[in-house]
């Protein structure tokens, strides 16, 4: 009786060898899964840190007010229970040092700015029209003298556009936000930005006033604002109080100002309301 014949020595390592690939692969994929569930988790800690920082900050903008330069704060999160997670904000006054009017104009509307500062854009919109062209390539009468009009219109329309500007710089801030933490030998990091709209110390999300009257933020009793918006001011002493360093203009107590908003007669100088 003849016996069967088994495998060859060769053919059992290219077995052998087949089944060790197939297992790295696995094992690749499988490591590969376990990482990206961590890293997955991290990330969801961090984003959740983040969330709740950012909104922190917001508040803390709401309550205090803005100060009138960059701001930027550091800290953990250790008091969460989270110590390997850190975080990193910085707050943006907006630059407007050097921005004309019509430079604002133009970014707003999308409206082409014309030599030497000239409107022509806004011109347009007010009905003012184009340059007309003249003879052999010569430009014609400016916007102003072909449309009278155009030029009033643009004279009332400068002025608001300076207020716009003033008004973002002092209720606009743009906060960065990154919260990083330590991956191996890598450092992992997750940014946030928004921005923050506040009319002035203890404001709320909506634009009022959140404290009730008689209460009032803390630390309010040692910082000036200007009365007229509301910024917090670093006052110099003057003859007859503290004055804002730049306009010389005189400044209130924080603590006062919020409790004239707060209390002030919504029907003005009406006395003793409505009869």
């Amino acid at each position: 009786m003849r016996r069967s014949r088994g495998f060859t020595l060769l053919e059992t390592v290219v077995a052998l060898a087949i089944l060790a690939l197939a297992l790295m692969a696995i094992f690749d994929i499988n490591s590969g899964a376990v990482s990206n569930h961590a890293y997955a988790k991290k990330l969801t800690v961090a984003t959740l840190l983040a969330r709740s920082k950012m909104t922190d900050l917001e508040q803390k903008l709401y309550d205090e007010g803005f100060s009138n330069d960059d701001d930027e704060e550091t800290g953990d999160f250790s008091q969460e229970g989270w110590d390997n997670y850190k975080w990193r904000a910085k707050i943006i006054a907006p630059q407007t040092d050097g921005v004309s009017p019509e430079q604002l104009i133009g970014a707003i509307f999308n409206l082409p700015i014309g030599e030497g500062g000239d409107m022509g854009g806004l011109a347009a919109m007010f009905g003012g029209g184009g340059a007309a062209g003249g003879k052999d390539g010569q430009s014609g009468p400016s916007q102003t003298t072909s449309n009278p009009m155009a030029g009033a219109a643009m004279g009332m329309a400068q002025p608001m556009f300076t207020q716009m500007v003033q008004q973002i710089t002092q209720t606009v801030r743009e906060v960065h936000l990154t919260v990083y933490w330590k991956e191996g030998t890598q450092v992992e990091s997750l940014d946030l930005v928004t921005h923050v709209v506040s009319l002035g110390p203890g404001s709320d999300r909506n634009g009022g006033f959140s404290p009730t009257n008689g209460t009032q933020p803390s630390e309010t009793a040692n910082q000036w604002v200007d009365p007229a918006s509301g910024m917090i001011v670093q006052g110099v002493p003057g003859p007859s109080g503290m004055v804002n360093p730049q306009t010389g203009q005189p400044l209130m107590r924080r603590s006062d100002w919020l409790q004239q908003r707060n209390g002030a007669n919504p029907l003005g100088s009406i006395r003793g309301g409505v009869r």
